[in-house]
């Protein structure tokens, strides 16, 4: 309405709308805006258009007039007007919204374009910029990257067995990591070299020194990093220079290394600690200075017992001729705890399926194995040192045998009771006392299968000796019924039958003796 109200010449600019104005001068009803449509268009088209009245005119450095007065205002209100509908006419595009210039939106807006309030990426990044090789830092990266892989080749060609190799990346590591080091000092300060990588360099060095048999390059080299005291747990390769000393046979300084090495390892660190003691205690033994391997191997078993220190610890007592601390560390040794389940949880059970599955499938795996070793070994243990301190600790080597017999019994290894049993009779006929052998041997008759083939065994064995083919046949006999896979048993059993003139009969008993065990030389040389 306001724009009809105005009377415009075909060829008017804008002066002559102003000066129009001054002529006609009319009338404007504000009492219905609220309801007029091109009013209310104008009047949100132009919502912050209007500069304030310190800004500038665009392009200059001048302020822009102050308009006055009604007629002022009106004019405002039409020049608004107007260049809202000039813009919507000459270009189609909305005006911009200059309002949130601050937070960031582009006010120049695209034909077709979408508003994205996230600032999402449009397309690809771009790729990123490769880095140069040329800088010095980078080429020390690459120097450093170099020197590892060195070092895990040579350790990967040690434990291949290919000593040569893994000595020859050692020195190529070693090489690389000096000519590193003298690079970084050029550029860095001391603080910034990387020390880890150094005594890795240096230990793996001296590692396939030892491993090469070049004891006087490996101390030197385990010297360089003793002797630095960067290194914070240098001290602690004492114990490989202590071991390579007890190799060369130097056992006075084979025994000040691994002091020193104790002294600089807390007890927090328990298990080492007990292993440099073993060390020391075995030095000392090499030296004929048993009292001091005593103290440090009861030491151990006071803290940790285990099977090596015990046994040792019997040695010592065996050397200066203790009979009562014999039978002390015997018993120790008996109650050295094997951290093992014994056989009983492998009993099947008839009413129970599937934990019989389970019962058979762990039955044979590398932990029962495991098991089964650490058992073997510490009976292996007991049995040399009741053989070694029976005729010490007693009167007779008889009444010693009963004594350790006894002790064993009480024990969780009853089964070694009957081993020395037969130990015993076995003993007897070195002694070349016959009957009480007989009298020792006849005694496991009514005992379980496999102590009853042994003893049967050396009962056949006795009187094949004596020339009582009878007797020698009968617990042949007995020996073979008892255990058909014992091939000592199957070898006498064989001499028997060959004895009453009955060599293919007694040929299938040496065959079926190697069968069982084919190192069993007596059934070879008898079958040849």
């Amino acid at each position: 309405k306001m724009m009809q109200n105005v009377r415009l010449a075909p060829e008017s600019n804008e002066d002559d709308l102003y000066s129009g104005y001054n002529d006609y001068n009319p009338m404007f009803d504000t009492e219905d805006l609220e309801n007029d449509v091109a009013f209310q268009q104008a009047a949100r088209t132009s919502h912050g258009r209007r500069p304030p009245v310190t800004a500038k005119i665009p392009g200059t450095s001048s302020p822009r007039p102050l308009a006055t007065g009604f007629g002022a205002g009106f004019c405002s209100v039409l020049s608004v007007m107007k260049m809202s509908f000039t813009k919507k006419i000459n270009d189609g595009v909305s005006r911009p919204m200059t309002a949130v210039q601050a937070a960031g939106y582009s006010k120049a807006a695209v034909r077709g374009s979408s508003f994205d309030p996230l600032g999402q990426p449009r397309g690809p990044a771009s790729p990123l910029e490769k880095k140069t090789s040329d800088s010095l830092e980078e080429k020390m990266r690459q120097l450093e990257k170099k020197v590892n892989e060195l070092v895990e080749e040579s350790c990967v060609a040690n434990s291949c067995g290919d000593l040569k190799l893994a000595l020859e990346k050692a020195k190529e590591a070693g090489r690389q990591e000096r000519e590193l080091l003298r690079q970084r000092e050029q550029i860095a300060p001391p603080e910034s070299i990387n020390l880890d990588l150094t005594y890795t360099v240096l230990l793996n060095l001296a590692s396939q020194y030892v491993a090469n048999e070049m004891y006087a390059e490996a101390l030197t080299t385990y010297q360089v990093i003793v002797k630095n005291k960067m290194f914070s747990n240098g001290g602690i390769l004492k114990v490989n220079m202590g071991n390579i000393y007890l190799k060369q046979r130097n056992y006075s300084k084979a025994i000040k290394f691994y002091r020193m090495a104790l002294d600089q390892i807390t007890s927090s660190h328990k298990q080492m600690r007990i292993k440099i003691m073993e060390n020391i205690g075995v030095a000392f033994i090499k030296t004929g200075q048993y009292f001091d391997a005593i103290s440090s191997f009861e030491e151990i078993m006071s803290i940790s017992p285990n099977l090596k220190a015990g046994f040792n610890l019997i040695l010592c007592y065996f050397a200066i001729g203790n009979g009562e601390q014999m039978k002390k560390a015997f018993k120790n040794l008996i109650e050295v705890p094997l951290e093992v389940d014994y056989e009983d949880k492998y009993i099947l059970l008839n009413d129970d399926l599937h934990t019989n599955l389970l019962i058979e499938a762990i039955k044979n795996d590398s932990l029962s194995q495991i098991e089964r070793e650490r058992k073997s070994l510490a009976e292996e243990y007991i049995m040399t040192a009741a053989k070694l301190i029976a005729p010490a600790i007693e009167t007779s080597f008889a009444v010693g045998y009963d004594w350790c017999v006894d002790v064993v019994k009480a024990s969780h290894y009853v089964e070694l009771a009957n081993d020395l049993e037969i130990n015993k009779a076995t003993t007897y006929l070195r002694q070349h006392n016959f009957n009480q052998a007989l009298e020792t041997l006849k005694m496991f008759e009514k005992k379980d299968s496999r102590v009853k083939s042994a003893a049967a065994t050396n009962l056949s064995f006795l009187y094949y000796l004596g020339n009582e083919l009878e007797q020698a046949t009968n617990y042949a006999d007995l020996a073979v019924n008892s255990d058909r896979y014992n091939p000592a048993a199957l070898t006498n059993k064989g001499n028997t039958v060959f004895a009453n003139g009955d060599c293919e009969k007694a040929a299938e008993f040496y065959k079926e003796a190697l069968r069982n065990d084919s190192l069993c030389t007596e059934a070879l040389y008898n079958l040849g």
